[in-house]
């Protein structure tokens, strides 16, 4: 069933949405839990997570833009289960933390213009991955720059790359210049 929602009940429906995460977010925290990955975007990274942080540089869509992280390279994102969802700020930021894994790491950005928060077939999506996305270790950060989304083709390219492991003393990894999509 179908049902038509004015833009004052989404508002609202944020609004509660909003309240009830922060309210469970609480609890876990007084309880010693964590909260779940992704629930706040500015949240400090927990040792036992990646911390993912970016800017999107050219959005390639006017409207919501939600970006979502997978466990794999390329995953059929129709059908996957993410790892975390967050929104792009309307100035192009966003971050999020996810569990550790070893393999690679796909990110989706969704141009969310049905106002659903998922990926349904045939919505417009920007895949990026990278080798710098694999293998992540807990306490490890990620920082994607000057991401630009190509909705047409698919594609979402990052300036650079620069992951970091949770050792600052240890080897740093280098920012990796990703190549344009071909």
């Amino acid at each position: 069933m179908n049902k038509t929602i004015s833009p004052g009940t989404v508002g609202l429906v944020h609004s509660a949405s909003t309240a009830v995460l922060l309210a469970v977010t609480a609890l876990l925290a007084a309880c010693g839990g964590h909260p779940p990955s992704g629930a706040a975007s500015s949240a400090a990274v927990v040792s036992d997570e990646v911390g993912i942080r970016g800017q999107v540089s050219a959005r390639g869509t006017k409207g919501a833009l939600l970006v979502f992280a997978f466990a794999g390279n390329g995953k059929d994102v129709v059908n996957a289960e993410p790892l975390s969802i967050a929104t792009v700020d309307p100035d192009g930021q966003f971050s999020f933390t996810i569990p550790p894994g070893p393999g690679g790491l796909t990110i989706a950005f969704l141009a969310d213009g049905s106002n659903d928060g998922a990926i349904d077939g045939g919505d417009p999506v920007a895949i990026l991955t990278s080798p710098a996305l694999a293998d992540l270790a807990a306490g490890d950060t990620v920082q994607l720059s000057d991401v630009s989304l190509d909705f047409s083709s698919g594609k979402a390219n990052a300036g650079s790359i620069d992951a970091r492991p949770v050792d600052a003393a240890g080897p740093a990894r280098t920012p990796t210049d990703v190549p344009p999509a071909s």
